[in-house]
């Protein structure tokens, strides 16, 4: 694998860092509710509130895309790059646009989020090695399909939006970090033939 790819994998573990930030940066907020608030009406808070949740997003945003850009380059995988760029734009335009504008989530183009990692696991599963983790893959997509189930037939209880909200990114974007971490491992022991003919060279 290409020196280039290979950072564009490593960037994409900061995913989780970027998405714990936001999941907690709230309850630092006066007069903010994690339990009853969505992330996104952070933005409508205090200036360094809202702008550093932004900005997040925003990173959040472009990892996936380098991320995508990664996988597209490594393995042709050219369903995985749709789907994760995609939906990785989703979140650059919800940092750039407040809530309430129907660019924030660009007209509901955040739902292919659900197919992102089942898409993946089919696609990139010559790069990477553990089984538990195509396990894992299919069955994060299987929570994206009941919280969508849940939140459009009133199942989940408003007051409580904030929380499920927030464990549903947090299981959204561990993913991602652990998708990265287990090509950066497969990649890795890759190398490692070729690091060790080079030493006996």
């Amino acid at each position: 694998m290409r020196k280039n790819n290979l950072l564009l994998i490593k960037q994409a573990m900061l995913i989780p860092v970027f998405a714990f930030y936001n999941i907690f940066i709230g309850l630092f907020v006066s007069g903010y509710s994690v339990t009853s608030q969505h992330i996104s009406e952070l933005a409508l808070e205090a200036e360094f509130f809202a702008y550093s949740h932004r900005l997040a997003d925003i990173l959040i945003g472009l990892s996936m895309c380098l991320f995508a850009f990664a996988c597209f380059s490594t393995a042709k995988a050219k369903f995985t790059f749709v789907t994760m760029f995609s939906f990785g734009m989703t979140w650059i335009f919800a940092g750039i646009f407040i809530l309430h504008n129907p660019l924030h989530d660009i007209y509901g183009l955040t739902n292919i989020l659900i197919v992102v990692p089942v898409v993946f696991a089919l696609e990139m599963r010559d790069f990477y090695t553990s089984k538990k983790f195509q396990d894992f893959s299919i069955l994060v997509t299987l929570v994206h399909v009941m919280f969508f189930w849940f939140f459009n037939y009133g199942f989940m209880p408003v007051e409580y939006k904030g929380i499920t909200q927030r464990v549903w990114v947090a299981i959204t974007l561990v993913w991602y970090g652990v998708a990265a971490y287990q090509m950066y491992i497969a990649a890795n022991k890759q190398r490692q033939p070729t690091l060790n003919s080079a030493r006996l060279l």
